[in-house]
């Protein structure tokens, strides 16, 4: 009896083992600092790196660079974190993004990489030219001074990097992961050469060797290709497992940002109506976030001060900005159901923050602002 109970704890460790995920920080959830712009990923987020481009990292602790960002919309699929990258653009421009393992690949196991991909609103070409590359310690920018000029990496440029082991893998049976909307599964099985501590993921192809499927008819839109990716696994697996063609909706996410006290914020993407006080419906991400960290600081109160730009008499501009400030305090009276806790005024056009004699000025000056006010 006690020799079969033996038995089962080390067949029930083996399979605890065989699940367990090899990928340090493997949502990009443990970050140094919220991020305020883009291109944030580098020397941020813990235990990942880039090589020679400029990777993203969008998180919900921001208001900048949360759930919405330059590219388009999208929810993490897990936690409040996710990268984002270009795998397409011109030039053979590439992002990247290094893994670090929490151990040593064992020779001859058979394992598999996982992630998740979602493409980005704004992208106009879907690819299915995703890999891998494993390497016996850490790539970074040092690694490529030679090429910096070009970031797309390649065998060849890896093999020139002295002291490197390296492997590049592929999809089975690639696809071209083309959803704005849902997380896509990447799939990559591989037998471990026994030297792996860290990999990289991207494409490793040029712009004439991508595979590539055109979204749009446009031919004068750029084309790039641009995806959020979350959600790494490195796992030893059975060899007989069947890919798992997974396509994931975003867990439901509050995107909460962090704010300060006493500093006056303009809203990024609280837009109306042309020379009207109605919100466009875009406008909601940004006040519920708003309104869910009010829910969150029910001592806070807040002040919404509306302004335009020069165009038009003082007297109209001054009544629409008083109706703008109004409508985003009415949407967030109705989020947080207490009125009190919110002030409203509108200033027109007295408030300028940049030139109004240019379309980019007068764009900066038509703003909905707002402040939080301890009681």
């Amino acid at each position: 009896m006690k020799a079969l109970l033996l038995r089962l704890i080390i067949l029930l460790s083996f399979t605890c083992i065989s699940a367990q995920n090899l990928v340090k920080n493997a949502s990009f959830e443990n970050y140094r600092y919220c991020p305020d712009d883009i291109s944030r990923f580098d020397k941020n987020v813990d235990h990942w790196t880039v090589l020679l481009g400029t990777t993203d990292y969008m998180n919900a602790c921001s208001r900048t660079v949360g759930f919405q960002n330059h590219n388009g919309k999208q929810t993490a699929r897990s936690g409040k974190g996710y990268a984002g990258l270009y795998v397409f653009s011109k030039n053979d421009y590439r992002e990247y993004i290094g893994g670090t393992l929490s151990e040593k690949l064992v020779k001859d196991k058979k394992y598999v990489l996982t992630f998740y991909v979602s493409l980005a609103d704004y992208a106009t070409l879907a690819i299915k030219d995703f890999s891998v590359l494993f390497t016996n310690s850490k790539l970074g920018y040092k690694d490529f001074t030679s090429n910096r000029n070009h970031t797309l990496v390649t065998p060849k440029s890896v093999s020139k990097i002295n002291g490197i082991l390296y492997n590049f893998y592929d999809q089975p049976e690639p696809i071209f992961y083309k959803s704005k909307q849902i997380w896509m599964q990447v799939y990559i099985p591989f037998t471990a050469k026994g030297y792996e501590t860290h990999f990289i993921i991207g494409s490793f192809v040029s712009n004439t060797r991508t595979k590539k499927l055109r979204l749009t008819t446009d031919t004068k839109q750029k084309q790039f290709s641009y995806y959020y990716v979350d959600d790494v696994s490195v796992e030893l697996k059975d060899s007989n497992l069947k890919i798992n063609a997974e396509e994931s909706l975003p867990k439901e996410v509050r995107a909460v940002p962090t704010l300060e006290q006493n500093k006056v914020y303009s809203f990024r993407n609280v837009l109306f109506e042309f020379d009207k006080a109605v919100l466009l419906a875009e406008s909601q991400i940004e006040l519920n976030a708003l309104s869910e960290f009010l829910l969150q600081n029910n001592k806070l109160r807040i002040e919404i001060y509306g302004h335009t730009d020069a165009v038009g008499t003082k007297a109209h501009n001054l009544e629409l900005s008083k109706a703008r400030a109004k409508a985003v305090t009415d949407y967030l009276a109705l989020k947080i159901q207490d009125k009190n806790r919110i002030k409203w005024f509108g200033y027109g056009s007295t408030k300028p923050i940049a030139n109004n004699t240019t379309e980019n000025g007068r764009t900066k000056n038509r703003r909905v602002e707002f402040k939080l006010i301890e009681d």
